[in-house]
């Protein structure tokens, strides 16, 4: 059993300069290490006006049969969850978000805690640090257990189609400010735009409460009745303006013990991580799509060469699911 019920939802009121003094060499450094992050977020740019273009009159009208009739076509072919798996799906249809305890094998919790210790090591100046796709490949063993047949079965049965694995993230929050860093924006509420329909398991990796940078959301109910709103940069709402059409008694942080999990669609609920004020958090991602995304993000998942090495220990499905061999921007669903 993957998932049991227990209390960990608590309801509250509530680009990096180039130094003109560096030395030739240093400043030739410096602007190739940007090229990568300038590259990603013009591909990020592209794929949130194209899933804005679905949404326009014209467009959605033929995309969206498009979609309804691979969602309809795939149905028979959907896996047939346990109870424990339904009660997951059923709690994000209502609420966008289902919080259970997590229950991962000790291998996999031994993996979980060598990143964990990688990244305490590290000495940053930055609000969040994560482990290098290089660094997650040592020790394939969390990224292998995203590939878990459970998880994949919960994430078809979510997204109505065939999925694509796109890979996971390994984070330390840090008491540390975002203001005027690219991490801004996930500390501000926002929607991913890798595709019509995401589902992403959290898993925290240590003891989460309010002033450990915990995972907030707001309810489906409204932010579906906001998705879409003029006047709200879906990238990165503020407070204030989040306070102006949800009144902050309605916005959600989920607190709770390490393996603590958040099962979500990051695509559908407006979300954000709340700034760490006393401990630092740390968490792993699993992040999943249908096989044609908007946008796949190449950091989360591991090398080419150590994907490869993995193919003789995976099954059909999970070599699948994994889409080697695909572009990071898909056509769109």
């Amino acid at each position: 059993m993957l998932f049991i019920w227990g209390p960990a939802v608590t309801l509250l009121p509530l680009t990096p300069v180039v130094d003109a003094d560096l030395a030739p060499a240093d400043t030739t450094h410096a602007a190739r290490a940007l090229v990568p992050r300038v590259v990603s977020a013009v591909a990020r740019r592209g794929a949130l006006l194209r899933r804005a273009a679905t949404r326009m009159p014209l467009v959605s009208q033929v995309s969206d049969r498009r979609y309804q009739r691979r969602l309809a076509e795939h149905a028979s072919q959907l896996p047939l969850p346990s109870v424990d798996q339904l009660e997951v799906l059923v709690a994000m249809n209502d609420a966008g978000v289902a919080v259970r305890p997590a229950n991962l094998p000790a291998e996999v919790i031994d993996a979980a805690d060598g990143l964990v210790e990688l990244l305490r090591r590290k000495n940053v100046d930055e609000p969040c640090v994560k482990a290098t796709p290089r660094e997650l490949a040592v020790d394939p063993t969390l990224f292998t257990w995203g590939l878990s047949d459970h998880l994949l079965d919960l994430a078809e049965c979510h997204i109505g189609l065939p999925v694509r694995y796109l890979g996971m993230e390994v984070k330390r929050e840090l008491v540390q400010s975002a203001a005027g860093r690219n991490h801004e924006v996930v500390r501000r509420w926002h929607l991913d735009h890798e595709d019509r329909r995401i589902f992403k398991v959290i898993v925290y990796l240590s003891d989460v409460d309010a002033g450990a940078g915990p995972f907030g959301f707001i309810h489906q109910t409204h932010s579906a009745a906001i998705r879409g709103s003029r006047g709200l940069d879906l990238r990165g709402v503020p407070d204030d303006k989040m306070d102006a059409v949800v009144p902050r008694n309605q916005w959600t942080q989920v607190t709770g013990p390490r393996m603590t999990s958040v099962l979500v669609d990051t695509g559908q609920v407006f979300h954000r991580v709340f700034p760490p004020t006393e401990t630092e958090r740390y968490s792993v991602t699993f992040a999943y799509s249908s096989r044609s995304p908007y946008y796949a993000y190449s950091r989360l998942m591991l090398p080419r060469r150590a994907i490869e090495q993995l193919r003789e220990r995976l099954s059909p499905r999970q070599w699948d699911a994994l889409c080697v061999g695909r572009t990071r921007r898909s056509r769109a669903s």
